[in-house]
């Protein structure tokens, strides 16, 4: 509109106007009258995206938020239900039955969109990447079509050992102490988690060789890039600590969890490097016990120059 051309009755010819939208008013630019009142605007009344590129052909327009792939994304239903005894209460006259209105999606999706809330806000906690949330959200809802999913106190468990299904999945593990942080139980619920996870695997047909799951094993090498990271290394440390991983596991059979070995050859790379982490850092970084970090560093002291030559 700003910039046209219209009759002005006061200017006797045609003028520039511009339009007010605050008032919807198109006022002529010369003598300031009001040509138009009450402009309408017909465009759409949410953002439009137009301006942010993508191609000629995308055509972002679009209100509320996105679908969930996992949903059916049905629409919102009415449910009337009875609440308690029918005790009747006069309205205008008339005995109505007392009753209670809930609006809201089905009763089993809407407790999807519960469980894959306390999944996000989990993987949010820990800084899970949204693949990993994603994952977690496929597993829970396999097992839900099975009617695998545990009901009350052990459901943020659950949802846990989903998470750590996921992270095993992208290559990107966590220990069962780690994905307990965020349970309500704590760092004790770490042996549930386990349980739980043998539970899905059983469920989802790995361990009778349908390989639903594609969890793989996990090896020291996994935790490193992680522990070096929060331990503050730099790419050298961590391709010494990598490298060191590869060695061990080519030429020494150490029965040791993959956690406490990443987390033993992390300390000797610290001590190489003459920093100032003692054990205890490390063990507050990688959270596995000061006492297994000794251990595990006892065992692999013998073998220091082989892995780190």
């Amino acid at each position: 509109m700003a910039g046209e051309l219209l009759h002005c009755p006061d200017c006797h010819r045609a003028t520039e106007v511009v339009l007010d939208h605050a008032t919807g008013d198109t006022v002529c630019t010369e003598c300031a009258l009001v040509l138009e009142a009450h402009y309408i605007d017909e465009g759409s009344e949410w953002r439009s995206f137009a301006d942010d590129g993508g191609g000629e052909d995308r055509d972002p327009s679009r209100v509320g938020g996105p679908n969930d792939p996992f949903l059916s994304n049905a629409p919102l239903v009415t449910r009337i239900t009875y609440s308690g005894p029918q005790k009747v209460q006069a309205v205008g006259g008339n005995a109505l039955p007392r009753m209670r209105v809930n609006v809201g999606g089905a009763d089993h999706e809407q407790s999807l969109v519960e469980a894959f809330r306390a999944i996000a806000d989990m993987a949010d906690r820990l800084g899970l990447v949204a693949t990993i949330r994603d994952g977690a959200k496929d597993v829970y809802k396999k097992l839900d079509e099975a009617k695998a999913c545990p009901r009350g106190k052990k459901r943020d468990v659950f949802y846990a050992a989903c998470l750590y299904i996921a992270c095993r999945n992208d290559g990107k593990p966590r220990t069962y102490k780690e994905l307990a942080t965020v349970t309500r139980a704590g760092a004790s619920a770490k042996k549930e988690i386990g349980r739980m996870t043998t539970l899905i695997k059983k469920v989802l047909g790995e361990e009778a060789g349908q390989q639903v799951l594609d969890i793989g094993v996990v090896r020291a090498a996994d935790y490193l890039r992680r522990f070096c990271s929060l331990l503050g290394m730099g790419n050298q440390e961590m391709r010494a600590a990598q490298e060191a991983a590869r060695r061990l596991e080519a030429g020494l059979d150490v029965r040791r969890n993959p956690e406490s070995i990443a987390a033993a050859i992390s300390y000797m790379v610290v001590q190489r490097a003459a920093a100032t982490k003692t054990v205890k850092d490390v063990s507050m970084a990688t959270g596995v016990a000061e006492a297994t970090i000794k251990e595990a560093h006892k065992d692999l002291t013998p073998h220091a120059e082989m892995l780190f030559a």
